[in-house]
């Protein structure tokens, strides 16, 4: 049909609604005139919280209805859908017929359900298109604070063909830097039209909720181009950080104003546009540049407020975000290296006949009801996700030595055969997790080394998740546990103020500890069982070596891997109990072994200090969480990373801010050693649910690096003589001498006096050539000359010391 003939149909269509529709009661009596929407929305006041503003006509409380039914005439200036399904309308006064009143918004939603239409005052159904003026008469409802007309009816069509841009025109979305105040300034604009200009920042990746193919929602956070922020120089700071951070819009204030400005686009306009469901909004990755002006409708849900826009973003690419001071692997033979990494709800697609919630059609278990979105939705995407989280461990990581995994499921029916998993029903099949042990092999596959995995069972959560630990089975060892063992034994002397679990008292490595929560735990803000963890830390004991299994010096090093209970701001008394408990375990480690290195981290699930999960002036603000980990004289290092790195230290993005939940906390010796930290940013700053973007925004949280010198000392050389006297490689008199020679080589060391400490490790050297004709092996001699000539040239770096020792 012609263009020209299309117009005079569609103005005659209206012609005829406008005859039939008459504003009459059932009685026949006229109706109150339309009030402005303004009216219907209220006042925002200056004082007012913009979150829990309600309308007039709305119950003080509440989704349901109000009593009084009011009109109201507007243009309808979008349409938009959801992935279940649901439609509805934006409508909004003209500039002529607005209020004129700052502090009320002009615009409303009408909420349509699963129809297509409004029913007509008087009989018939009206389909609504954009740029009609019409009235509507209905009762107002505040959908979860959302304003909005439910189940309306039409009462005449006014005109057709509004030209939206002249007598609706969109205001440019330009909230305050302050939160509250942003608040209100988006509640006093909440239905109306609101543009985006052009050269908008991206501050996070998309976020896409529930499943792509059944008609996901997705969102993406940016900034204004003309904000300070979008404009640094270095492109890896053009990002919000939270206020603490040093690279905070207001830098050196701890708690400043919550950076307001974010602005949040969201798909359900895009969906009705394009007449598709399953649209999303364009994959941001922060650091992009939204190129083109974007415009949309305000809505708000799950406390956010949301511009649907109606058009896809067109967006040219910042600077990867993993080049954003990446880590570096281990020096082989100088260095050792952990990783802390949060995997994000890693489920193999077996249904375990033991777990009624690891199947998307389980029914459930205690506390956890379906429907279980956490699971994969087919046995193929599950082997994608381990391929990506593969070449991250071997490509990103650089194979890290021991990985401290949170999020993975506990489940055991499986053990490594030939090369795969196979799997039956039995439970406890080999002692190993099914989902760290595929893992393991899909490394293997990407060209890394193999890989052991261990956790305790006992530290699942009533869903299935655990943390647990992978660790090189090249030159990694996890010794075995000792029943007399301090904290791996029958009588753990982990030293806390709740009754100790009963799984406390088995004899294993890694072993989970946990504890009764205290009586007297704040719980105001919530708890998560009556147990100090949910999802009890899991404690392990390694033995890495410098090169092969038994071929050179040794680090023992203990580490802990956490998943505190979830949300800084909710379970908080929990939450310093969880890092009191774990200070505990470091405290009663280093008691039975002064100098141990010990690693405590994991998702942590708060702000690193200053954290400050509340709003300033809440009397729990900040709350301080992670206290009892910093005053046991662990060191979280996080701050050595924000010292030398700002803009690469965090580890999350959540709601366009940068944050750190994932955390390594270290004793004074492991710390000593230290050789740098840094964050794998592969995942945070990603769209999720991208394909083709290769392995990134596999989880939510960025894995956390560090290494650690491995290069012999005295020391070392020393653990290594102990060692092979229990090999039976030097025999029992020969150690005392040896040792001796060492304690001067340590002493030379501690005082830095480097002439002494080159003459003892020249003493151990002759010694041990003498021994070896007697009481030491000769092949032992060999490996304790080689470690010893490299303690000798440890000076000249790291690089000279692993070659002097290879």
């Amino acid at each position: 049909m012609p263009a020209r003939a299309a117009r005079r149909l569609r103005v005659l269509l209206v012609l005829l609604l406008l005859a039939a529709l008459v504003p009459v009661t059932a009685a026949g009596a006229q109706q109150p005139g339309p009030l402005p929407i303004g009216a219907v929305q209220g006042a925002v006041a200056d004082d007012a919280d913009g979150l829990r503003h309600r309308s007039p006509f709305a119950p003080p409380s509440g989704n349901a209805a109000g009593v009084e039914t009011v009109t109201v005439q507007a243009v309808v200036t979008q349409e938009t859908r959801s992935g279940s399904g649901q439609r509805g309308l934006f409508v909004q006064d003209t500039v002529a017929t607005a209020d004129g009143d700052p502090a009320t918004s002009d615009g409303l939603f009408v909420f349509l359900g699963t129809f297509d239409t409004l029913r007509v005052e008087g009989g018939g159904f009206y389909t609504p298109a954009i740029g009609d003026e019409v009235v509507l008469r209905g009762r107002v409802t505040e959908f979860f604070s959302l304003t909005q007309l439910a189940n309306p009816f039409v009462v005449r069509v006014v005109r057709a063909g509004v030209d939206l841009d002249a007598e609706v025109p969109a205001e440019e979305a330009d909230p305050p830097q302050d939160l509250a105040e942003a608040q209100r300034w988006w509640e006093r604009r909440e239905g109306q039209r609101l543009t985006v200009p052009a050269g908008a920042v991206a501050v996070d990746g998309r976020d896409v909720f529930g499943d792509v193919a059944a008609g996901a929602d997705g969102e993406a956070w940016v900034l204004r181009g003309d904000d300070p922020r979008a404009q640094r120089e270095d492109p890896y700071a053009r990002r919000v950080f939270r206020d603490p951070h040093p690279l905070d819009d207001v830098p050196g204030e701890l708690f400043d104003n919550g950076n307001g400005a974010r602005i949040l686009l969201a798909s359900l306009g895009l969906k009705a546009a394009t007449d598709d469901e399953t649209a999303l909004i364009a994959p941001t990755r922060t650091g992009d540049t939204v190129t083109g002006a974007v415009t949309g409708g305000l809505y708000f849900a799950f406390g956010k407020y949301q511009i649907q826009v109606a058009e896809q973003l067109e967006l040219a690419r910042g600077a990867d975000p993993a080049g954003n001071a990446p880590p570096s692997a281990a020096v082989a033979g100088a260095e050792y290296a952990t990783a802390v990494y949060n995997v994000e709800n890693l489920y193999d697609a077996v249904d375990d006949p033991t777990d009624g919630c690891d199947a998307a059609d389980d029914e459930g278990c205690p506390g956890v009801r379906p429907p279980f979105d956490y699971v994969p939705a087919s046995a193929d995407a599950y082997r994608a996700k381990l391929a990506d989280l593969a070449v991250q461990i071997v490509e990103d990581l650089g194979a890290p030595d021991v990985l401290a995994v949170q999020e993975a499921e506990d489940q055991d029916l499986c053990t490594v055969d030939g090369g795969a998993l196979a799997c039956g029903e039995t439970d406890d099949a080999d002692g190993r997790p099914d989902v760290l042990q595929d893992l393991a092999l899909a490394v293997a596959a990407a060209g890394g080394p193999a890989y052991d995995a261990a956790l305790d069972r006992d530290g699942a959560d009533d869903r299935g998740i655990t943390s647990g630990f992978l660790y090189r089975a090249d030159r990694v060892e996890l010794l075995p546990a000792a029943q007399d063992d301090p904290v791996l034994g029958a009588e753990p002397g982990v030293a806390y103020r709740g009754a100790a679990a009963a799984g406390n008292a088995d004899v294993a490595n890694p072993k989970a500890l946990n504890a009764a929560l205290p009586d007297d735990v704040d719980t105001s803000t919530g708890t998560d069982g009556d147990l100090v963890f949910t999802r009890a830390p899991q404690v392990g004991r390694f033995r890495i070596w410098r090169h092969g299994i038994g071929a050179s010096t040794f680090t023992d090093l203990w580490a802990v891997s956490n998943h505190f209970s979830s949300g800084p701001d909710r379970r908080v008394g929990q939450r310093t109990e969880q890092a009191a408990y774990n200070a505990a375990i470091a405290a009663a480690v280093e008691a039975a072994d002064p100098g141990a290195r010990v690693l405590v981290g994991g998702d942590l699930n708060v702000f690193p200090r200053p954290d400050d999960p509340f709003a300033p002036g809440d009397p729990s603000f900040p709350s301080d969480q992670l206290a009892p980990l910093y005053d046991g004289g662990l060191t979280n290092l996080y701050d050595l990373l924000l010292a030398e790195v700002p803009a690469a230290a965090y580890s999350y993005v959540f709601q366009g801010q940068t944050q750190t939940l994932d955390h390594q906390f270290a004793s004074p010796a492991l710390l000593e050693e230290v050789v740098e930290v840094r964050a794998a940013h592969v995942n945070a700053d990603f769209p999720q649910e991208e394909p083709g973007d290769r392995a990134r925004g596999i989880s939510d949280h960025d894995p956390q690096h560090a290494r650690f010198s491995a290069l012999p000392d005295a020391d070392r050389l020393a653990d290594l003589v102990r060692y092979l006297v229990d090999e039976g490689l030097i025999r029992p008199g020969a150690e005392p001498r040896l040792l001796r020679v060492l304690h001067a080589a340590a002493t030379a060391e501690d005082a830095g006096d480097d002439a002494a400490l080159d003459r003892a490790l020249r003493r151990f050297r002759i010694l041990v050539r003498v021994l070896s004709a007697g009481p030491v092996d000769p092949a032992a001699a060999a490996m304790l000359i080689g470690e010893a000539t490299a303690a000798g040239a440890a000076g000249a770096g790291p690089a000279a010391a692993g070659a002097a020792g290879s």
